[in-house]
């Protein structure tokens, strides 16, 4: 996800501000106790300075937002229901509800407009309040989303009529394509991997434990400075999805400064790599194999950073149509 100012990072300086006035509240007032209650319902750690987007994948932000739910309804009317809007509404933007986040901060603002969070209650890198800071990230992400033309998918679904086997030297690796996530990219890989394109490639870059990297055509030929710079002379609109980029994953390589998906190469993924969420196009995944990859990752690499001893993608058996 691209996120200027990642809102869970705003979510300790709400709590903050709650706690001014739950302090001093005896043990039977229930808006201390129901800021107790909202301080448990979310995730126990904090964002990495740089990692917003780890953070956003790494936590059942549903499950926070049912709590909260249900703190909002017994604290109607009471000093804690402009917090648990506010913690609602960042927790909703992190779950990927955008226009109900944006609805939840609009609707704080309008119902509590003179309330800290509203106005003295500040993102220290921008200056703006809360909410207000609020509103502005939920814009700016809507209109990424619009420009990208990014859509908001349950889940990836593997598609088990698609699966594909790759014949490395190593070993064969089975892939399944996503049945509602990046066609185009699954129409152009099949499409090349039928006409032989891939035939004799090698794999031109690993990075032990973290990805495989192939579907060069200049790898063809036995000169490594040229590996890594092939392509089949057109590329992909990136197909951006809230899918992540897990272990196991295949995604089209974007390359530095690339503003589309390279129209061959591809990596396979040894870990979870979130930094790579809406930067590549993810279109397929391991189901068989991902040891061999690993294994294939951990071999000797010359300066070029490829397997001292070659690997071949021999061939691609796609599915029958």
């Amino acid at each position: 996800m691209i996120i200027k100012n990642t809102i869970a990072a705003l979510i300790p300086l709400a709590l903050m501000a709650g706690a001014v006035f739950a302090q001093g509240e005896e043990e039977k007032a229930s808006p201390a106790k129901l800021m107790l209650e909202l301080e448990e319902a979310l995730p126990r750690k904090a964002p990495e300075t740089g990692q917003p987007v780890a953070f956003a994948h790494s936590v059942n932000w549903d499950k926070s937002i049912e709590k909260i739910g249900f703190v909002l309804v017994r604290a109607s009317g009471t000093k804690v229901e402009p917090h648990a809007l506010f913690l609602l509404g960042c927790c909703l933007f992190n779950s990927h509800e955008i226009e109900q986040a944006k609805a939840t901060f609009e609707d704080l603002k309008r119902r509590f407009p003179k309330h800290a969070l509203c106005t003295t209650a500040t993102d220290q890198r921008t200056g703006k309040s809360l909410v207000d800071q609020g509103i502005e990230d939920c814009g700016d992400e809507l209109q990424f989303r619009a420009v990208n033309k990014v859509r908001k998918l349950p889940q990836p679904e593997l598609d088990p009529a698609s699966a594909t086997t790759l014949h490395l030297t190593a070993g064969r690796v089975t892939i399944q394509f996503y049945k509602n996530v990046a066609l185009k990219h699954r129409e152009n890989f099949l499409k090349l991997a039928s006409e032989g394109f891939y035939d004799r490639t090698r794999v031109h870059k690993v990075i032990p434990g973290h990805i495989v990297h192939m579907g060069d055509p200049n790898s063809k030929v036995r000169d490594p400075s040229r590996w890594g710079k092939g392509d089949p002379g057109y590329v992909i609109d990136n197909e951006f999805s809230l899918v992540s980029h897990k272990r196991g994953t295949i995604t089209m390589w974007r390359g530095s400064g690339r503003p589309s998906s390279h129209g061959s190469q591809f990596q396979i993924l040894l870990k979870d790599q979130p930094h790579l969420d809406f930067v590549q196009t993810p279109f397929a995944e391991v189901v068989e194999g991902i040891e061999i990859v690993e294994t294939l990752s951990r071999q000797s690499r010359n300066q070029y950073e490829a397997p001292v001893v070659d690997c071949f993608l021999n061939g691609i058996t796609t599915p029958k149509k």
